[in-house]
């Protein structure tokens, strides 16, 4: 159980009773948090962006093919990490960034979320209430469910022309709205936090302009914006179906979905171990670099190694949206009821 939980606003855990498949101690040992090794997590991420965007500028004094070729790629590569950046501030969100909690706030911030023009505070309040209470009118993702872009199964041209939409930027209205949610609150600055954020904007911009000029707003807007409101787009929308999508909801192992990548969708859609989805909800006091061992100890147990859902590969989460019961929210909420 996460460590300075003190209320149940403040609280990742399920609102409702169930048996805990793994030991108190293998869980408080599997928690144990390590600074460094987040900090180490957002810096490669940082390294890498880094990297792509400069070699992406470079390949536009070759010629305009490779300059186009190399923009692409770009933006892929960058969406991805921004993904990875997310899921970080994710882990901050669950204090799990480190047992320190003036470093959590500070790490997840100003090494993710901030970046993202998002804060990891208000997110935090819209997470812990989706994991207290998944897949139930209490879920503030249910609201998800409402549009006919989240109702399951689909074709493979639906599926295709709904990516291909994200990946064009045809739901900028839907991306800003979705960040919005995690960006501000209608009130001014309060706190220490509220005017960290106001100072840190200003001085990235300021120094951005002062250091490279229209070349740095060009880059930002080309090369962080975009693959925000594109390639993130699709893989936030790929990660969301394969964690709370085309399941049966029939048990608390299969309100969500953990799925094995191969190596390529872990670049591209399933860094830092997001695709434990399952185990984290089960103990989201376990921080990202241990969801292997939580797995591990997991399948452990006869009943979660049963009817735990569990898919081989990303690719063949779309295979299950071709072919998965069709359940609209009533029926969703009467299986939520049955289960307790």
């Amino acid at each position: 159980m996460i460590d300075t939980v003190t209320s149940q606003v403040e609280s990742d855990q399920f609102s409702k009773e169930w048996k805990r498949p793994v030991q108190a101690e293998v869980v408080k040992k599997l928690s144990t948090l390590h600074t460094w090794k987040s900090v180490v997590a957002i810096l490669v991420e940082w390294i890498v962006i880094a990297a792509a965007i400069t070699a992406s500028w470079q390949l536009w004094s070759v010629n305009l093919a490779a300059g186009i070729a190399g923009y692409i790629a770009a933006v892929i590569l960058v969406g991805s990490r921004q993904h990875a950046l997310a899921i970080m501030m994710h882990e901050g969100a669950h204090y799990r960034l480190s047992p320190n909690r003036f470093l959590n706030e500070l790490i997840g911030q100003a090494g993710a979320a901030w970046l993202l023009l998002i804060d990891q505070r208000f997110y935090r309040e819209h997470h812990f209430a989706h994991h207290r209470a998944p897949n139930t009118e209490d879920d503030p993702d249910w609201e998800l469910r409402e549009s006919g872009d989240w109702s399951f199964p689909k074709t493979r041209t639906g599926l295709f022309f709904l990516f291909l939409g994200d990946a064009l930027g045809l739901r900028l209205i839907d991306q800003l709205r979705f960040f919005g949610r995690y960006a501000w609150r209608p009130r001014p600055p309060k706190d220490g936090w509220d005017f960290g954020k106001l100072f840190y904007h200003i001085v990235l911009f300021s120094a951005m302009t002062w250091f490279f000029g229209k070349t740095g707003w060009i880059i930002f807007l080309a090369y962080w914006v975009v693959p925000m409101l594109t390639w993130l787009k699709v893989v936030l929308r790929f990660r969301t179906i394969a964690e709370h999508y085309a399941l049966e909801y029939d048990h608390m192992y299969r309100d969500t979905r953990t799925t094995y990548p191969q190596w390529w969708e872990r670049v591209l859609f399933a860094p830092k171990n997001i695709n434990y989805h399952l185990d984290h909800h089960l103990y989201p006091s376990v921080p990202f670099y241990n969801l292997p061992r939580l797995h591990e100890e997991l399948l452990k147990d006869e009943d979660f190694s049963q009817n735990a859902h569990l898919t081989k590969h990303y690719t063949n989460v779309i295979s299950e949206c071709l072919s998965c019961e069709h359940l609209n929210r009533e029926d969703v909420l009467a299986k939520a009821e049955q289960l307790g």
